[in-house]
């Protein structure tokens, strides 16, 4: 076999564990969602999100980057096993530090302040994610392009949790005891990834004094402020509607947001398994880092642009079955959120497949600091007066800066590779044929029972866009279809 085939199945394979890895995740929220908003209610289910938005930025801050910075490093050592893990040993040591600074901060201050008081237990149990997080160390993993153990471990302890929920929360008093196992399926299972990386690191013979903190500290920063940006935009939504209109706005929101977030977490899927290839084959083979690029950013439009199209279109259907009438006021919320599947998707294509990959996050950094501040002005103003629909707004238009920042960069220092051709024309074509058809069927065709409709209009939905791009003989789709037949044809011979 060939060293590209044996690259091709690699990619193929770590996608896959990627996708199981998050498809887990999407899984348990998606069969829980519905049981913990009826059984914990409104007001519970907004606590345990603002609580959650409050501590995920300090397991951002502690990150100082290394998750993005790290994938890039480990990746371009993974052939020098000495080098590698005395630089996974120094960007540990550096978690350690930010880990230690962040939990001051937390027992410190905030668990003092008078604000937060009605929350100090969910404070305290939640703030063991700092510390499960920093430890885990996905991004060796992901650098050296092994995604198998992670995916294992995650799936084993998300699933594990997803039986305890039912087991655990039977009223709305319960809300403390889903904090604990929410926490623990995010994180838990990182212990199990320090004990494989601390017995590579002694059985590497890597010594204290021969660590060098200093030469990772200017990279870091300028990721860490783009990753700060992004999530000041990402998480200060929940932070102010909780603080200006109350829990409850809250819970609408998230209801809204997580949904769309989890489905876009699959769509950048192969972003993410492809970055250590592009960061490579950038200073390698241009020619195989472009035409890489170009069937990334495909595949991402395939998923993105008709994944707008459906949350738009069964918006109601879907708040109805995740949080039933009490949720119905994030109706809205989740239309005006819909865009963010095809414009988040914009954003990390151009930031981190295109601007990190060529080692030009300083442009990308520029880009969400200028969103992140376009956010915080309008969000005071817009949540005051619109609660979670005015956050909704704000976080389209962030988005959208940073998209319109970064590609004017790309555009001017020529660093593009073409990607609006006729194919992607032809994925446009068979989005709007999508679109027109199956708004005419669900207001013309009425369906008695609503989940029975939903469902039955979901399925015409995949197989109507399925068969147009086909028809249209999209590159891709074309592709994949002539390998499961050309694979069929061997199996029967």
């Amino acid at each position: 076999m060939k060293t590209e085939d044996k690259k091709k199945i690699s990619i193929k394979t770590n996608y896959i564990l990627n996708l199981l890895r998050v498809f887990s995740t999407a899984f348990i929220t998606i069969f829980t969602m519905p049981y913990l908003n009826r059984v914990l209610g409104v007001e519970n289910v907004g606590k345990v999100e603002y609580v959650f938005t409050i501590i995920n930025y300090f397991v951002l801050f502690s990150a100082v980057g290394i998750p993005m910075y790290g994938i890039r490093e480990v990746s371009k050592l993974r052939q020098n096993k000495k080098a590698l893990f005395t630089l996974v040993s120094e960007l540990l040591l550096i978690l350690s530090i930010t880990t230690v600074l962040s939990y001051a901060f937390i027992f410190g201050i905030l668990l003092n302040l008078q604000a937060l008081s009605n929350y100090r237990n969910l404070l305290l149990i939640m703030s063991a994610m700092v510390l499960f997080s920093n430890i885990g160390a996905e991004w060796y993993f992901q650098g050296i392009e092994n995604q198998k153990f992670i995916t294992i471990r995650n799936v084993v302890v998300r699933f594990s949790i997803f039986g305890l929920i039912f087991i655990l929360v039977k009223d709305d008093k319960d809300y403390v005891t889903y904090s604990i196992l929410f926490t623990i399926m995010l994180f838990g299972a990182n212990f199990i990834n320090l004990i494989v990386i601390l017995r590579e690191i002694i059985s590497n013979k890597i010594v204290f004094s021969d660590l060098r903190l200093k030469k990772h500290l200017k990279p870091i920063f300028s990721i860490f402020v783009a990753t700060v940006s992004v999530n000041i935009y990402l998480q200060l939504d929940n932070f102010l509607i909780g603080s200006i209109s109350g829990d409850k706005y809250v819970a609408y929101y998230a209801l809204a947001n997580k949904l769309i977030r989890y489905l876009i977490s699959f769509i950048i899927i192969i972003g993410s398994v492809a970055l250590p290839r592009l960061s490579y084959l950038y200073h390698s083979n241009k020619l195989q880092y472009n035409q890489l690029l170009k069937k990334v950013f495909d595949f991402m439009m395939i998923i993105a642009i008709p994944s707008s199209i459906y949350f738009f279109i069964f918006s109601s259907d879907i708040i109805l079955f995740m949080g039933g009438e009490d949720f119905l006021a994030a109706d809205l919320t989740m239309k005006i959120l819909s865009p963010l599947c095809i414009i988040v998707s914009f954003a990390y294509f151009f930031g981190f497949l295109v601007l990190y990959a060529q080692e030009k996050e300083k442009i990308y950094t520029f880009a969400t600091i200028f969103s992140a501040v376009v956010s915080l002005i309008l969000n005071f103003y817009s949540i005051k007066r619109y609660q979670h629909n005015g956050a909704a707004v704000v976080a389209l238009i962030a988005e959208f800066i940073a998209i319109i920042v970064m590609f004017f960069y790309i555009n001017k220092e020529k660093r593009s590779v073409k990607i609006f051709n006729i194919n992607f024309i032809k994925i446009i074509v068979a989005n709007v044929i999508l679109f027109i058809l199956i708004q005419i069927l669900k207001n013309n065709v009425v369906v008695e029972n609503k989940l029975i409709g939903w469902l039955t209009f979901s399925a015409l939905f995949v197989t109507s866009y399925t068969l147009g791009l086909l028809a249209l003989k999209e590159e891709n789709s074309i592709h994949y279809l002539k390998q499961i037949f050309s694979k069929r044809t061997i199996t029967n011979k």
